[in-house]
């Protein structure tokens, strides 16, 4: 059908606080539909930065669906929970719903009668809506992923071979590989994402720094955008480098987890790094601009729109439907007697059950052989971590007024004293960062940190009967750098932890 403007487009997402997937995909689709003349507003019962930037746009954005008076043409749903709500809120509008995978329980799809249409993103999601979800064919459209040509455009042309390289971290399981790989290549290496606590709010203009990126899913087909080789991979697997000949394979698959069939090794990382091509990495490039740009996607996209609005003037819902799907829907969704709130929280009260079987399993820690916390030394087979962030590189910030540190003794000679190396975060509000340091609950003393130091302390008679050791940290007055202006990191940083050595 041919849309009548402007359309009043609700987008529903289960939160906009940080930089995932289908956060940014939301902001990218707000932004496309206003200045295609439409008239999107957003809705998520969590909000954020990402919310903020929105909002900066003149787009509605709200965490409370009652706010909304005026109806709706339709809704775009991302999330099955927030989109119900929508469809009780706007029972006459009908909805497209977007799934984007089929292992996160808010990613199920609503079994609701103003679902129109349900879009898959890759070939994988498709399939798995017919056969495990019973969505009848005819209702499943598959819609690929797609980017901002705009914003993420070529960088400079590639070297001869890599020099610079950047990995993302959603997850962390392949970031000791490819820091490994690329150190045997002589390649530089950085990283970015939530799981090294460096989120970057522009990536589109971090990338054509670099000559070769290690993503998956959408950030492998943004650094393709900007003419970069891309080896596809994260904590689940490895796909390879992304080559001319498996392009459109991999693509269908969303450079995600149906790719990602490698195990992940320094030697296969580095056997990847050893296909790059300059000249096939700009042909996928040309093509990744060409095909997958945010632009046909929105066609696309309204396209669909238009044919669910005419699907359901033709032949709307009846209203017994309409609320027997949605009392359905909160009978599988809202807890029962009995029973976990929600779905997911059986399998995490399992998990949680055979995690307390287990043994602690941490490596014990040997008197005059430091441990390093830095991330490629794989500090969690040593020391159990609490109050901290994600581990980096470097090694790990505090986050919060109270950190500690757990560990095993070796046995042996009893050591008798403790080195911890610290680092304080400074800004111009602040030169100095003070702590105090417990052992096993004992208070130690206290310290101001102004620059990297180390801390030493005889260890307090009986603290080793155990062979068990508790750091403690308390932090005095941590601060957020998103407080402070200095970047969308919102943890609370006082001291980074770099190595800790008993002494005999």
């Amino acid at each position: 059908m041919i849309l009548r403007h402007p359309l009043s487009i609700l987008i529903a997402n289960i939160y906009l606080t940080g930089r995932s997937g289908t956060e940014i995909v939301t902001r990218e689709l707000a932004f496309a539909l206003m200045r295609a003349g439409h008239r999107p507003i957003v809705y998520a019962p969590e909000l954020g930065p990402i919310a903020q930037e929105i909002r900066a746009r003149g787009i509605p954005v709200t965490d409370d669906i009652s706010t909304i008076a005026a109806e709706v043409d339709i809704i775009h749903g991302n999330h099955t929970q927030v989109t119900a709500i929508a469809a009780a809120r706007f029972p006459n509008a009908p909805i497209v719903y977007f799934t984007h995978d089929f292992v996160a329980w808010h990613s199920a799809p609503p079994l609701l009668a103003n679902v129109r249409k349900y879009v898959a993103v890759d070939d994988t999601v498709a399939e798995r809506l017919q056969s495990e979800a019973g969505i009848p064919a005819d209702r499943i459209v598959t819609l690929l992923n797609a980017v901002d040509t705009d914003r993420f455009a070529p960088g400079p042309p590639l070297p001869g071979r890599p020099r610079r390289a950047l990995a993302f971290a959603k997850n962390a399981q392949h970031l000791s590989a490819v820091r490994a790989a690329c150190e045997k290549r002589g390649i530089e290496l950085d990283v970015i994402g939530e799981a090294v606590g460096n989120i970057v709010d522009e990536p589109e203009t971090l990338l054509p720094q670099y000559d070769l990126a290690f993503a998956s899913a959408l950030s492998a087909l943004e650094a393709m955008a900007c003419g970069r080789a891309v080896i596809v991979c994260d904590g689940r697997g490895l796909a390879g480098m992304a080559r001319s000949e498996n392009w459109d394979t991999w693509r269908r698959r969303n450079f995600g987890l149906r790719a990602l069939q490698q195990r992940l090794s320094p030697k296969a990382i580095a056997a990847e790094i050893d296909r790059y091509d300059a000249a096939d990495a700009a042909e996928i490039s040309r093509r990744t601009r060409q095909e997958a740009s945010l632009s046909k996607w929105l066609d696309a996209c309204l396209s669909l729109y238009g044919e669910a609005i005419g699907q359901h003037r033709a032949a709307p819902a009846a209203s017994y439907a309409s609320n027997l799907s949605l009392a359905r829907h909160m009978q599988t969704w809202l807890p029962k007697p009995g029973r976990p709130a929600w779905p997911w929280m059986a399998e995490r009260e399992e998990l949680l059950t055979r995690l307390a079987r287990l043994p602690a399993g941490l490596e014990p820690v040997k008197a005059n052989e430091p441990v390093s916390l830095a991330l490629a030394d794989e500090p969690e087979k040593f020391v159990r971590l609490t109050g901290f962030g994600a581990v980096e590189s470097w090694g790990v910030w505090t986050d919060g007024e109270l950190a500690m540190v757990e560990f095993e003794i070796a046995y042996g000679p009893a050591p008798t004293s403790l080195r911890l190396v610290l680092e304080p975060f400074l800004h111009a509000h602040r030169s100095e960062v003070a702590a105090e340091l417990f052992i096993n609950g004992t208070s130690i003393e206290r310290r101001l940190f102004a620059a990297r130091q180390d801390w030493k302390v005889a260890l307090p008679p009986g603290s080793l009967l155990a062979r068990h050791l508790t750091i403690g940290l308390r932090i005095e007055n941590p601060a957020s750098p998103r407080q402070l202006g200095l970047s969308s990191d919102e943890r609370r940083l006082g001291l980074g932890l770099r190595l800790i050595e008993l002494g005999g």
